[in-house]
């Protein structure tokens, strides 16, 4: 698996790595990482099964840094072509432009998986890069392809690539003994110092700018007119990008919402807050398709996001989410009192969403969907 940067301890694209590689050394299968030492780990080092690999970091130069990465991982891939089938790239970037110079010299299947969509989307921002034709050139050289999505697999056949080489797999996560809403649920309270008295929403995700928490914020403001110490848990740093941490933190000191909106960081244990949570919120306006958002389906969690294609892949209105309008604060608020004032809704919109993610959002169904592609590109890198 090549991948830029799995040892963050937050971002999809991190967690999606620890969950594959883990799985597929509980199968037995044998694994390797390639990645980026930004963290200045060792070089070598094995992580639950897993053989890693982590190339030097010089600076801050995304340019240097981007071609070490590729030489590295190029040399990796050659000296090492015995010991492994496919090679996986999270990520078109350097991950997949590695693995594909790579596959002028070495007869391995490439499967790459693109994480994002639209506005910030990997489709438009390679067109966009220096050397653009060349890369478009480079990803011809790519077996099998994975979308989280039916929108960013329309995507990327706008860039040529026929649609039976493209698999859509969705995130997934560990599903939680318990449910949101039970009783063991609500013991979570105390430990977590939150107030079994006072409604309570929770965010969860990066401080950046697409995820619209402003507007949550704005919409806190209106929910605060009913249920006056009703608390909103924002559970996420603001990180390298886009990140608007420092602006929402002043909106809520210009609104006056110091005692209701919390700023808690990285949290370790973020599900918990969403099993004991009366809601959780995504008011994003981009997504490819949001690990949070999948947690809280695996949680149970009586959820309000917005209509966008990504949150619609696996959001049914009025079944198991309220969705509202993108950048419409009113309306956010006004779903968020609707489960408020209403917590057997809750409770009902909770058990759907927990019922999908056990049946179409597990660990398991992704290993296997994944290994299934493996097989495929395996197959026709051989014909």
């Amino acid at each position: 698996m090549l991948v830029t940067n799995m040892d963050a301890p937050t971002g999809g694209v991190q967690k999606n790595t620890r969950l594959l590689l883990s799985g597929y050394a509980g199968r037995g299968i044998a694994t390797f990482a390639c990645a980026r030492n930004y963290y200045g780990l060792a070089k070598e080092e094995e992580w639950e099964g897993t053989q890693i690999h982590r190339s030097p970091v010089a600076g801050s130069s995304m340019a240097l840094n981007g071609i070490i990465y590729l030489a590295d991982t190029f040399w990796w891939l050659i000296r090492n072509r015995k010991k492994y089938d496919v090679i996986h790239c999270q990520q078109m970037f350097g991950p997949a432009m590695a693995a594909a110079v790579a596959s002028y010299f070495i007869r391995k299947p490439i499967v790459t998986r693109i994480t994002t969509v639209g506005e910030l989307g990997e489709v438009g921002e390679i067109r966009r890069m220096p050397l653009a034709r060349l890369r478009l050139r480079l990803i011809r050289r790519i077996a099998r392809w994975v979308a989280l999505t039916q929108e960013m697999k329309a995507e990327l056949e706008t860039l040529g690539i026929p649609s039976e080489k493209i698999s859509i797999i969705y995130n997934s996560t560990e599903i939680p003994d318990f449910a949101a809403y039970s009783n063991e649920s609500r013991t979570l309270r105390p430990s977590l110092k939150l107030d079994e008295r006072q409604k309570t929403a929770v965010f969860v995700g990066r401080l950046s700018a697409e995820k619209n928490i402003d507007v949550l914020i704005n919409a806190w403001k209106l929910v605060i007119v009913r249920y006056a110490d009703a608390q909103l848990l924002l559970l996420g740093e603001g990180g390298d990008f886009r990140n608007v941490e420092a602006d929402l933190r002043d909106l809520v000191k210009g609104l006056s919402l110091q005692k209701n909106v919390h700023f808690l960081g990285h949290v370790d244990n973020a599900k918990d807050y969403v099993l004991a949570s009366d809601a959780f919120v995504l008011p994003t306006r981009t997504e490819g398709m949001s690990n949070s958002l999948v947690e809280a389906f695996a949680c149970g969690a009586a959820i309000v996001a917005t209509d966008i294609p990504a949150n619609r892949e696996i959001c049914e209105h009025d079944v198991n989410s309220l969705l509202v309008p993108v950048g419409n604060a009113r309306s956010l608020a006004n779903a968020i009192i609707e489960l408020f004032d209403s917590p057997k809704m809750a409770k009902e919109f909770g058990e759907a969403a927990r019922q999908k993610a056990e049946t179409e959002l597990s660990i398991d169904e992704m290993i296997s969907a994944y290994l299934k592609t493996y097989s495929d590109a395996i197959e026709v890198t051989r014909q």
